[in-house]
């Protein structure tokens, strides 16, 4: 579920929601995740689900192959133009839901899967379908990484009281994180965050390896 009632809604177009990332701090966010948990190289493969329009490729590898999708027309769009005569991007809109009952095969044999503030947006029943989806690209020994707000026990209250406001309505502690994350995959890592934004928040990343060994 995602609440895009009153001043929320202007969210929704791909040059707010641009501007609003950055006012938060994500580039410093994103360039923290880069370099400690994406760590990609060159000449890999990275499928984006639910990629927004593109924002993440800034923080990548020029030289990779990259398929993001969105169920917004208008950020997948603005992505589009904004990487037009690149082949080695590709732009898609859909649901998750959509490509998991048949897998592009743009997205296959992926080197690493991005679930970036994706998943809190999702009930559990998307959620899973999400994750399916992702462990279905990724190629063997490939790697999930998700990155989303978390609730937790002890948490300051101004960081709650943020993480509460967030247009995604499906908030969840640790441990339910940790508990989506097993319906899916057999081995999984779990890391709290706080201080990547100029806002106080927690974030939880979540790191996932596909070892083959899971029927879901």
């Amino acid at each position: 579920m995602q609440d895009d009632s009153g001043l929320k809604k202007i969210l929704t177009l791909s040059w707010a929601y641009t501007l609003f990332k950055r006012s938060l701090g994500n580039r410093r966010a994103y360039e923290w995740m880069g370099r400690e948990f994406w760590r990609v190289d060159p000449g890999q493969k990275v499928v984006d689900i639910g990629c927004g329009p593109g924002i993440v490729l800034r923080f990548l590898p020029e030289d990779i192959e990259y398929v993001g999708f969105d169920v917004s027309e208008e950020y997948i769009e603005h992505a589009r133009k904004a990487h037009a005569g690149n082949p080695k991007r590709t732009f898609l809109v859909g649901s998750s839901e959509d490509f998991v009952r048949d897998l592009p095969d743009a997205m296959a044999n992926a080197d690493l899967v991005l679930i970036n503030g994706v998943l809190h947006h999702l009930d559990d029943g998307e959620a899973i379908t999400a994750l399916r989806l992702a462990r279905a690209c990724l190629a063997p020994g490939g790697r999930l990484v998700s990155y989303e707000n978390c609730l937790l026990r002890s948490q300051a209250r101004i960081a709650r009281w943020i993480v509460s406001k967030d247009r995604g309505r499906n908030l969840r502690y640790e441990s339910e994180w940790k508990a989506l994350f097993s319906r899916v995959f057999d081995r999984f890592d779990t890391h709290i965050l706080t201080g990547l934004l100029r806002v106080p928040y927690t974030h939880i990343v979540v790191e996932a390896w596909n070892d083959d060994r899971h029927s879901a």
